[in-house]
């Protein structure tokens, strides 16, 4: 996969560039954000990061290397996102995303490492920390800023899985996190302008948190999980048509996941950012 974001990206960004024409063509103006006609929202979106950030996993006794992502490899991220949202009225509307990350790399240790009660020798190791994450949220439009703007807000639930797995032939060892993991409640706000009939502004910040809980498993006991989210955002946007708008700008993700009990002791930590694109289609 790596590459194909990049190639999204671009593609994205690509009717925005300027052209040279022999004729002026008249362009229609865009809707305000504050416009509610347009009832369905579908978008898709490329990310593009340079993760950092950490893996441990215990095995009962056997403590487990802490693992740098850098240690893995793991230098450059890749992410898409895909969501659609239903204006149940002018003020509020209902929103689901899915997004899945690509965290894929190799490294050459010169020591021997442990992760999950396995040891490793001294030599090539593969990760893939793949994941997916699935929110449904609900919206509602705060307050209107200015002639064309708008506040909105958001409340929700989150879901990630994860299932990260350390390769080195002819053995490899995966950690289930996602057995443990409960949905975490998301909390957020967005702010949308238009600048002229075409170009806006967006911004946008969220995040959630999962205090220690018990998480209704057993392995060698109670499983006890807790999480935290952040995620902030900033970007232009454009509008094509009055139906399609592209955006591109920057994204900042931080996703924090640990699991105990008598048995483990493991912890996942992401801290990425990066360019993003999204392409978005409104229709009645």
């Amino acid at each position: 996969m790596r590459g194909l974001i990049g190639t999204i990206l671009v593609l994205m960004l690509a009717p925005c560039l300027p052209s040279p024409t022999h004729a002026q063509t008249t362009l229609t103006p865009a809707p305000s954000p504050t416009d509610t006609d347009s009832r369905w929202e579908v978008s898709v979106e490329g990310r593009v990061g340079f993760p950092v950030g950490y893996i441990r996993v215990n095995e009962t006794a056997t403590h487990g290397t802490h693992l740098r992502l850098s240690d893995l490899g793991l230098d450059v991220s890749e992410a898409i996102e895909a969501g659609i949202a239903f204006w149940l009225t002018p003020r509020d509307a209902v929103r689901a995303t899915y997004l899945y990350y690509f965290l894929r790399g190799g490294k050459t240790f010169d020591r021997a490492i442990v992760y999950d009660g396995q040891e490793y020798a001294a030599g090539r190791v593969d990760t893939n920390l793949d994941f997916w994450r699935a929110s449904l949220a609900y919206e509602r439009v705060l307050a209107s800023v200015g002639d064309h703007g708008r506040l909105v807000g958001s409340a929700g639930l989150t879901f990630v899985w994860l299932n990260a797995a350390l390769a080195q032939h002819p053995k490899t060892k995966a950690e289930d996190f996602y057995l443990q993991e409960l949905p975490v409640p998301i909390v957020g706000l967005r702010y949308e302008a238009l600048l002229t009939e075409r170009l806006g502004l967006r911004a946008s910040v969220a995040g959630g948190l999962l205090p220690k809980v018990d998480s209704l498993r057993t392995e060698g006991g109670t499983v006890y999980t807790w999480q935290s989210h952040a995620d902030a955002s900033l970007a232009v946007t454009y509008a094509l048509t009055n139906m399609l708008s592209v955006e591109a700008g920057y994204q900042f993700t931080y996703l924090h996941q640990h699991e105990k009990s008598h048995e483990d002791d493991n912890v996942f930590e992401l801290i990425d950012n990066g360019p993003r694109a999204r392409l978005t289609l409104r229709f009645w």
